[in-house]
């Protein structure tokens, strides 16, 4: 009996899964990629950041949900398979890109991150395009989502991007598509801090 009780321990503990939210960035690279099967290449946000990809969107969840799916079986990573890259360099990771082209996912993922982030610094745009921003514990969630079409499969593509908020220089170029980009410009120039100076104080300014 004794046995059987240490060997069920050995097993939960080896198949324990990491939960993104608990990840305290920055972590040593082998914490979070010890025993995990992985492609390396340059992120496309930054030739500076390596993109860690995870080929198991299951060993990670996020406030202990999975997003592992794809618009058809067996379907190319870059059309119609989502996935999850741990981004930073040959010694830390400093955040993490989650990307869905599921419309359950996609979804899903939106209303997770409403429901534990609360009331976002910057929502903008509508089903088409839409760009959804939060600032919290020095981390800052970039989310833009919209219809597309996959496949010939009509869904909901959505795109997480999760960084501490030191990486400046990246953030503003992740944003630019959005008047975010300006404020934080504006911010940083301005050495003002997001707990005294949110973005709804500079859109009200501005306008």
């Amino acid at each position: 009996m004794f046995l059987l009780l240490i060997m069920s321990l050995f097993i939960s503990c080896s198949t324990a899964k990491e939960d993104l939210s608990d990840v305290l960035f920055p972590v040593k690279k082998e914490k979070v990629l010890n025993n995990i099967d992985y492609t390396e290449k340059k992120s496309i946000l930054d030739e500076n950041l390596n993109a860690y990809q995870v080929k198991d969107m299951n060993s990670f969840s996020l406030y202990g949900q999975y997003f592992a799916n794809e618009i058809k079986s067996n379907a190319a990573t870059y059309a119609g398979k989502n996935y999850l890259e741990l981004l930073g360099d040959s010694k830390e990771i400093n955040g993490y890109k989650i990307h869905l082209y599921t419309r359950k996912e996609s979804e899903k993922l939106e209303k997770l991150l409403l429901e534990k982030l609360g009331k976002p610094a910057f929502d903008k745009g509508n089903e088409v395009e839409r760009n959804i921003i939060w600032e919290k514990s020095g981390k800052i969630f970039i989310l833009n989502n919209g219809d597309a079409e996959i496949q010939g499969e009509k869904t909901k593509e959505s795109d997480l991007l999760c960084l501490n908020t030191n990486f400046t220089t990246l953030i503003i170029n992740a944003t630019q598509t959005t008047k975010y980009s300006e404020y934080l410009k504006f911010r940083i120039k301005n050495n003002k801090k997001v707990e005294n100076y949110p973005y709804s104080l500079y859109d009200k300014e501005e306008n």
